[in-house]
């Protein structure tokens, strides 16, 4: 908990909304705590490391998906929960193009959910010529383009100042590069977790979320070694020094 309040004080969120925030998410069933002493340490629940699993390979993704022209049709049956359900679907990345009715790109990365009860799922290939036409009939993709190109306008100035430099060249603290860290992954997810994640053909020209990961992937990049810097010599679990992260860590924005 020193080390979260410690952090979120250099982005300048007191520590008192620090801690209401850690206790709403263990409230919610997001986090657990353990208390040694006086030092309380926190770890995600199954439930949070599920969603963060599921969240971390789309934040931290490079380039536009490769889709293979098949989208998932998912049909929610009657049923009380029926809104729940498509709050659930849109979570997972569908677009509605009906009230019952939302769809979603088959990457074919992995295979299509199980119907049930509630919901049946079909796979179907939609005409080429009618897939941008029904990507922008499930998905907001203008005001998406709009946050993607706002994101680039914010961060275009640092990705230029890094850029071919090293950030120990440019007298980057590590706390201070940590925070710009922090940062852009907060600004990023915010678009991303809300991309359908559409293959090329189905976006609109000049797509500004591809140059954004881009962008995004290069400062993260020469940031990364000097924030785990910070991390190494400052942070702490309930068994000491906190042990080096794990591979999947170093996958991140890497070249498809």
């Amino acid at each position: 908990m020193g080390n979260i309040t410690q952090i979120m004080q250099m982005i300048g969120i007191n520590s008192g909304v620090v801690r209401t925030a850690m206790s709403r998410l263990a409230s919610d069933g997001w986090l657990e705590r353990t208390r040694i002493g006086r030092n309380s340490f926190y770890r995600l629940t199954d439930m949070g490391k599920e969603a963060f699993d599921q969240a971390t390979p789309r934040i931290y993704a490079r380039g536009p998906a490769k889709g293979n022209g098949c989208w998932i049709t998912a049909i929610l049956n009657e049923g009380e929960d029926r809104a729940e359900r498509r709050e659930h679907l849109i979570g997972q990345g569908f677009g509605a193009i009906a009230p019952n009715v939302l769809i979603k790109p088959d990457s074919g990365q992995i295979p299509p959910p199980r119907s049930c009860d509630k919901i049946v799922y079909m796979q179907s290939k939609a005409p080429a010529d009618k897939t941008a036409q029904l990507a922008q009939q499930a998905w907001n993709l203008e005001s998406l383009q709009q946050g993607y190109s706002e994101f680039i306008a914010t961060y275009r100035g640092l990705h230029d100042l890094l850029e071919g430099n090293a950030a120990s060249d440019l007298h980057i603290s590590s706390e201070t590069a940590l925070i710009l860290r922090i940062m852009l992954i907060h600004d990023l997810r915010r678009l991303v977790l809300k991309d359908p994640e559409l293959p090329l053909q189905a976006l609109p020209e000049n797509w500004a979320g591809s140059i954004a990961r881009e962008l995004a992937a290069s400062i993260y990049n020469a940031l990364k070694n000097r924030g785990e810097a910070w991390l190494d010599s400052n942070a702490k679990n309930a068994a000491g020094t906190l042990p080096p992260p794990e591979p999947a860590f170093f996958e991140r924005f890497q070249p498809l």
